[in-house]
């Protein structure tokens, strides 16, 4: 049965949802709706043991989506598939947009590992030489990257040693204020004895491993240390926030919506050096991802 554009669509978004929320579940029982990690350019998933693509260039963009999202959050509405990637391609030259889809709910230190192998497999068997690589990080895309430079510096990976420009845009580095909500209420739902409160705690407490993992900002293996930001790579921070106003109330609570401007930028991370970031008061946790805001700064500092 062949699906429509349309319907297509709606089933993709239907896998990212269900992938986000029980990935590490259903991945566990070959369930077909566990999204697999693919790479994606012009809209057609490569084969990174070969990839072919229309006059590839030596610098690689890659963007990663967030917990429960596609590749498409990326897009700007109604501009096609117009993204960050390619007009930082466009406006470099020498230069390929790439997009990574991937399941959201695995733990973040799997995906960071899987990752790390899949940027090695393409980097290695590019068309041309890759001399520069930019990984762009909406939400959890962000903590992916620094797992994947961990992970891709531990195997002793050629990437890692690249010109290498890390973005995070509205990742939750120390955690993201709605899933760590969502862990506290499960918590205390489930200490009250009424059996059918704490149903509903046990329904809250269904949650992935990757929704766990953003709730503390966990990027790598159980029981290893904290690792500091890659040396040698360039790191950048974008935070919004949801009213203007950048002292009104609602940021101070909610931040973009799901993550504090403070947890963005890696507040409580300890040695962090970030080359640069910057906050979009008005923008919200989504539209961080195309916004023609964020998009120049992003011009500014990798062009």
């Amino acid at each position: 049965m062949v699906l429509s554009v349309s319907a297509e669509k709606v089933q993709q978004h239907i896998s990212a949802i269900a992938s986000g929320f029980l990935g590490d579940w259903l991945e566990a029982r070959g369930n077909g709706l566990a999204v697999p990690m693919t790479a994606f350019a012009g809209g057609q998933a490569l084969d990174v043991s070969k990839p072919e693509v229309a006059d590839p260039g030596s610098t690689v963009c890659l963007s990663i989506h967030g917990l429960m999202e596609l590749e498409s959050v990326w897009d700007f509405p109604d501009r096609g598939d117009e993204h960050y990637g390619t007009q930082l391609a466009h406006a470099i030259g020498d230069a390929t947009p790439v997009k990574l889809r991937f399941n959201s709910g695995r733990p973040i230190y799997r995906n960071g590992q899987d990752l790390a192998d899949l940027i090695e497999r393409l980097v290695v068997n590019w068309p041309v030489a890759v001399k520069r690589l930019i990984l762009l990080g909406h939400s959890m895309g962000g903590l992916l990257i620094r797992s994947a430079c961990h992970y891709g510096l531990t195997k002793g990976h050629r990437w890692v040693g690249a010109s290498l420009d890390c973005v995070y845009i509205g990742s939750p580095h120390d955690g993201s204020w709605l899933a760590i909500g969502a862990h506290k209420a499960a918590a205390q739902l489930n200490k009250i004895p009424r059996d059918y409160v704490k149903v509903v705690g046990e329904v809250i407490d269904l949650r992935s491993e990757g929704i766990r993992n953003l709730s503390r900002g966990e990027v790598f293996e159980p029981g290893t240390d904290e690792q500091p930001l890659l040396s040698g790579a360039r790191h950048f921070a974008v935070s919004g926030l949801l009213v203007k106003g950048e002292r009104h109330p609602v940021n101070t609570w909610f931040g973009d919506a799901l993550v504090h401007r403070s947890s963005a930028h890696g507040a409580r991370r300890k040695g962090w050096e970030l080359n640069a970031s910057a906050n979009f008061p008005g923008v919200d946790h989504v539209r961080l991802a195309h916004h023609p805001l964020v998009s120049k700064q992003l011009q500014e500092w990798l062009v």
